[in-house]
Order: structure tokens, then sequence, then C-alpha cells
């Protein structure tokens, strides 16, 4: 029996948060549903309003809506994917919870109604254990992070359970709690978000519960907008935390295989970019490709680097920081 409140309340992990906040939280407090609760949960109170350009907004947003809105901050070190997410669950009384990261601003008014009708909508013997929103680049976005959006956020919605694997392969398990809803009641049964793991802990998640008999669902209608301009040496790092997961999650990633996705999205937007004639634009991702699959594979082979090199090449540092010289962490304390 699920004794939580019907509705739904909101997670938000902050760390030296922009102006999006201010964006998403007047968003958030104007949705068709409104959320019983607004957690914010902040790393580095000293630097917390360092790129808001209206300090006195944010304030007032925050006063007005005091009932509503609660912000707790916490040490950077103490930080952790899952776990500070597991923590800030502590603080959920409602049915349902809707993570969201400070850089990811809802479209629209209907974002929550959307997710939260796609629990009654895809629910028959299998219960929808999580929803996750489209994600669509920001207008600042370059055109290639748009098509990069595009493919792994179509326009329709996709249903994953234990049957759609075949199809689906590594996307089975693809969920980004950028934005994304969950079942607590699920949540608290099937042991939450894996902790001290380097990044993933959405994909582990989505794994266990769909091994679990439930499933995950993608709402093309719920729509968020957030998107990264990233460099060549941050694209590197980004995947070699990608590739520093798979190693230390091989139970799954093993056994679907993640590149033929990466040469279909490629290939994907390759042919978007030449139909419009952007050569040098294309030239510019395909080197980026080449950065992501040499942190990929750096990342693959993590093991048989010095921990220093690991820091180095990493994008979540703190993983490996505090290791002895020449040891190696060994990644998450599941299936090793």
């Amino acid at each position: 029996m699920n004794d939580n409140i019907k509705g739904y309340s909101v997670v938000i992990l902050t760390h030296m948060p922009s102006d999006e906040l201010i964006f998403s939280l007047e968003k958030l407090l104007s949705q068709t549903i409104l959320p019983k609760k607004i957690v914010i949960y902040n790393t580095d109170l000293i630097r917390f309003f360092k790129h808001i350009t209206d300090r006195f907004k944010l304030e007032k947003l925050l006063y007005d809506n005091k009932d509503v809105v609660k912000l707790f901050h916490i040490d950077e070190k103490d930080f952790d994917h899952g776990r500070t997410r597991n923590d800030a669950v502590k603080h959920i009384d409602t049915e349902y919870v809707l993570f969201l990261t400070d850089d990811a601003v809802p479209y629209d008014k209907s974002l929550c109604e959307n997710l939260l009708n796609a629990f009654d909508k895809y629910t028959d013997k299998e219960k929808v254990a999580t929803v996750y929103a489209r994600q669509v680049a920001k207008q600042n976005a370059k055109l290639k992070e748009k098509y990069v959006r595009e493919f792994n956020y179509p326009e329709f919605d996709v249903i994953k359970d234990k049957n759609s694997e075949k199809e689906l392969g590594i996307k089975n398990y693809f969920c980004s709690n950028v934005c994304a809803m969950y079942d607590v009641s699920i949540f608290n049964s099937v042991g939450k978000f894996e902790e001290d793991l380097i990044l993933n802990e959405d994909t582990l998640y989505a794994y266990k519960v769909i091994n679990s008999g439930y499933k995950v669902v993608y709402s093309a209608d719920a729509v968020v907008l957030h998107s990264h301009n990233y460099t060549y040496r941050e694209q590197f790092s980004r995947n070699f935390d990608i590739g520093v997961s798979h190693a230390d999650n091989a139970y799954i990633f093993k056994s679907v295989k993640s590149y033929s996705e990466g040469k279909k999205l490629v290939i994907y937007v390759v042919k978007r970019l030449l139909k419009r004639l952007h050569i040098f634009m294309t030239l510019d991702f395909l080197i980026e490709c080449v950065y992501r699959f040499l942190g990929f594979k750096k990342g693959i082979n993590y093991k048989s680097l010095t921990n220093e090199k690991c820091i180095k090449y990493a994008y979540n540092k703190k993983y490996f920081k505090g290791l002895s010289t020449n040891s190696i962490k060994v990644g998450s304390n599941l299936h090793i």
C-alpha cells in the first residue's frame, strides 16, 4: 500500500546555479498541476548566488514560496550522484518525485501533468516506475547539439520493459534524471539509486526496475530545455566517465553493446548537417566524435591507468581522488 500523499514533489540539485534556476522555479510554480513541495539540494553554500544576476529576485521567490520551496545546503565533498538524490527523497511524502537538474528548464506549464499522465496511460500488468522527459536544445546551443538531442529524444513516446531490450539494445535502459519522475513506493522498495558511482545512477536504476518487472517510459510531450556546448576536452572527459561506468557495471553493458547506437548517432547528425551544407560544422562534429571515442576507450580501460591519469582524464575527478598513488578504484559495489 502506498502511504504517500497523492501528487508529486520536485527535487532540484544545484551547484553554483545560474538564472536558469529562477526560470525553473517560476515554471514549476505555475504548472497546471502544482507540486506539493520543491526541495533544492545545493552544494557550496558560499557560492550559491555567484552566477545569479538578480539575487533579489531569487531571494524573493524563495521567501514568497517558503511553504513549498525548501532549500538545503550540503558540502561539495559530500555530493554523490546517487546518495544525494536518495537523501533528498527523505524529505518527500508524495506519491511521485520529479528529479530536475538546475540547468534544465521546463518548456511549458504542462511538463509535470504530462509526466504524471504517463504513469496511468502505460500501466497495465506492469506498473510504470519512471517517466523521463524529452530534452530540447536551448536557443544558444550549437546546431550539432540540437541534432544530438533530436536523435536521443524523438517526437514519439517509448515504453521500455523486459521485452523491448532486443529491439532497443542499450537504449532500453537509457533514462535521464536531468528531468525524470519516479514512483516513490517503487523507488523505496527496489533499493533507490546505487551510490558511489562515477555517473549513470539513472541508467542502473532503470535496469534494476525493468528487471524487477516494471516499465520505464519516455514521454515526448513532457519537454525541458537542456543542452551543453562542451569543448573537445570536456567531451573527452565526459565520455571517459561513461567508459568507467561501463567498466564498473559490465554486467549490464557487456550484454547490450553501445557502439552500434553511437554509430547511428554519428550518421544521423552528419546527414542532418550535410543536408544544410554545414561542411565545417560537420568536420567539427566528427572531430568531437573522435574525442568522445578516445575518452570512452580510455574509460573502459581505466583500471590499467595510474590514479593520477584517471584524475587528469575524468570529468568527475572526485571519484578517483583520495586513492593511493598506485591504486585504482574498483568501482560499483554491484556485481564485481
